[in-house]
Order: C-alpha cells, then structure tokens, then sequence
C-alpha cells in the first residue's frame, strides 16, 4: 500500500483494536493508538506509535488531546477509529470539531444516540417490528413495586458504562422483588436514576449475533454468528468463545433495525433466542468494533479493512462469509468453562470438546505477533490483584482526583 495513504488512529488498545491494528497493519497502513490503560494492541508489531492519555476515555479534555496529536504528530488526515463505547460517544458529540484534523468513521451523534440510548433503541425496534425483551425504566424507587415484571430480570443502564466501571459488570442480577430493589439502590448510587433500566431474562441460553458492514441502514456484507460463551457466565462483560454459524431468520430483523437506525460502518446486532415464541430478540446494537470480529476475518469478512477502504472512496468487492472457525478468548473462556461446568450447564468433556478441531482464532495470540499475549495476561493480572486488595465489594465510587493529561 503506498506510503502516502492515510493513517489510522485508534482509541482504545483492546484485542478490538488489536484485530484491527493487524488488518491494517499488515497492509501496510501506519497505525497508531491512544489509551489511558496499555492492552494488547498497545504491544503489536503493527502499531506504530503509542500515546497514553491520563483521564476517562470519555474525558472532555480529550478531543484537545486529539486535535494536538493532529498538528504535533504528523496524524492530520488520519482515520479516528474508536474501538470502545465510551470513546465513540465523545467522537460523535465532537464531530464537527474532530473533522477539522481527522477522517471521521463514526456517525454524527443524532444518529448514534438511538443506538446507544436503549430507551431509543427500543422505540425504533418496536416501531419496525423487532422484538425485544420487556423492559421498564422506573421513575423512582417506589415505582418499583408497580412493574409487571416475571423474574428472574437484570439491571443495567440505559447508556452508559458507568456500572461496568464503578462493579466491573454490565448488569445486576435480580431474583425477586426484595433485590430488585437492593439492586435498583446501587445502581441508582453509580449513575443517574433516569438511566436505570429494568429488563426481564429471556429463558434459555441461546446468543446470536449478526456482524455487519453497513451503508445508511442498508446491509453490504454480514456473517451470522452464534455466541456460545460468555464470562461472567451470567451476564458477561463480553462473549468468551463464539461460533461461526449459519443462523437463519436473523439478517432480516438485523437489516429492519439497521435501516430504521440509519447507521454506516462496522455493526454488531445482538440477539437472543426466545423459546416462547421462536422469534430473535434484540439485546443491542454495538456500532464498533466488537470483540469477536477478528472471527469476522477468519471467515473472509475482513470488516476492518472493508471500512478502510470505503473511508478512501475505494470499492470494495462482494464477498460471502465462509462458515465454521471458531473465535475464543481463553483468558476468560478458562474460567466461564469452570463456572459453567459448576453451573451443570455443560460437562468438562464437552468443555474440552469444543476447544479441539476445526479452525480456531484467538482474541490476541498469533505466532506472527507475539508479545500482546503477555501485554494483556499482564493487565489482566494486575487487575486481578488490584481488584483482590480493594475486596471488590460494590460500592459508590470517591470522587476521583484532579486528572492530569500527558503533555506532547
């Protein structure tokens, strides 16, 4: 690829950011990475400069960060490419600010806030048709006790990932009415009441999801893919070890959702089965890299790479997934294989069978680019022991102190 091409510049260093890191990269495209917490694309052969940013990724000081790296760091006209929820928000609300220094990827924050708000995501799916399980945002505590909600349910915030911050989960487990409204109160101390949504568990245990390339709403490229694992076992943080599967019935649903939505870009659709009436339901929408989208590429579908080029005004060929590799993150599949088996939801025979045969692609390890294995065991380690020596108990966050930014 010629030398004079744009550059891309990712926010965030997760293994998200690291298959895209290695599509690019591999190609030649100069790639670079801003985050306030080095992961595994932070360690990549394939990034060619890092820049370590001292707040939230969600700060508002870090769009002047960005516009700075811009002009000092030879970065104008590069491709900003958020790979978390929470850098993605801050780009679409800063867009027209961004868009001086930088080719832009992600929507303009009217279109993206249907998505990320699942208050609005679920009013544009009820009006297409889409289902998706019961949910109810209660005004206050006392109304609570006035919701026709079946248990068991979860809490989980409506658009923010304030709650997988403060606890390190996406949502709180909810038995009956007596935790309920245990769990309402700590959700309700970490972020604002407005934001807490109350959502009934469909039965079974069967996740989908549909990956896309999309063009305004409208379907170029998609795989079908069967989430099988997830860690914590329960309501996971992300999905653990993911099939690629041809699953019928699901690209409709995702393309009447995607087309109401309007969005463009790299997409994950999320759905559940529901036993009860056989239909998908939609659990979310994740208009960003996902965390299993290097699967994506084992299959033929290198999405990464589709954006690059569209983002160039370059065409792109058809392409069709090939179904049948197998994605796992065995940093996390380990344990959610043993709280599974503990859970009797499955056998260590049938663990162990699901990791042998077939194609499999990791999360991070690739013999050609070794040394993000060990940057993210290394994280995750020290995280584990931070995590250990605070006692991990669920508690309203301190204020935090007066960040400081890293100067250029």
């Amino acid at each position: 690829m010629a030398g004079h091409e744009p550059g891309v510049l990712l926010l965030g260093s997760d293994f998200k950011a690291l298959a895209v890191a290695r599509s690019l990269g591999r190609r030649g495209v100069r790639v670079a990475v801003v985050d306030n917490v080095p992961r595994s694309a932070w360690f990549s052969r394939y990034v060619a400069q890092r820049f370590r940013w001292y707040e939230a990724m969600c700060s508002t000081s870090l769009p002047d960060f960005l516009l700075r790296l811009a002009g000092k760091a030879g970065m104008q006209g590069f491709v900003l490419w958020p790979a978390q929820d929470d850098a993605l928000e801050l780009v679409a609300r800063n867009r027209e600010r961004l868009s001086s220094a930088y080719e832009l990827i992600t929507p303009p924050w009217e279109i993206l806030r249907h998505a990320h708000d699942k208050r609005l995501l679920h009013d544009a799916a009820d009006e297409v048709g889409v289902s998706h399980p019961p949910t109810w945002y209660p005004s206050d505590e006392r109304s609570l006790h006035t919701l026709p909600v079946e248990f068991p349910a979860i809490i989980k915030p409506a658009m923010s990932i304030t709650m997988q911050h403060a606890i390190g989960r996406k949502a709180l487990p909810v038995r009956d009415m007596d935790q309920l409204v245990q769990s309402y109160r700590l959700a309700v101390a970490i972020m604002p009441a407005d934001h807490v949504m109350v959502q009934e568990v469909i039965p079974g245990e069967q996740q989908y999801s549909v990956g896309v390339f999309a063009e305004d709403g409208r379907i170029a490229y998609a795989m079908t893919a069967r989430r099988t694992r997830q860690y914590p076992i329960d309501y996971g943080l992300s999905s653990s070890f993911v099939e690629a599967v041809d699953i019928p019935g699901l690209m409709e649903p995702a393309e009447r959702i995607l087309r109401k939505l309007g969005l463009s870009g790299m997409v994950e659709v999320e759905f559940v089965h529901d036993p009860r009436d056989g239909r998908p339901a939609l659990l979310d929408v994740n208009p960003r890299p996902w965390g299993w989208h290097a699967l994506c590429i084992a299959c033929g579908l290198d999405f990464p790479y589709i954006q690059y080029e569209r983002v160039l005004g370059r065409p792109t060929p058809p392409r069709e997934p090939r179904y049948g590799p197998r994605w796992i993150r065995l940093l996390t599949d380990v344990p959610a294989g043993l709280q599974g088996i503990s859970a009797g939801r499955f056998s260590p025979g049938a663990y162990l069978r699901s990791l042998l045969g077939g194609k499999r692609v990791g999360s991070v390890f690739d013999m050609s680019d070794p040394i993000p294995a060990a940057g993210d065991l290394a994280v995750a380690v020290v995280r584990t022991v931070t995590a250990a020596m605070r006692g991990r108990r669920p508690k309203v966050p301190e204020a935090p102190p007066e960040p400081t930014r890293q100067a250029l």
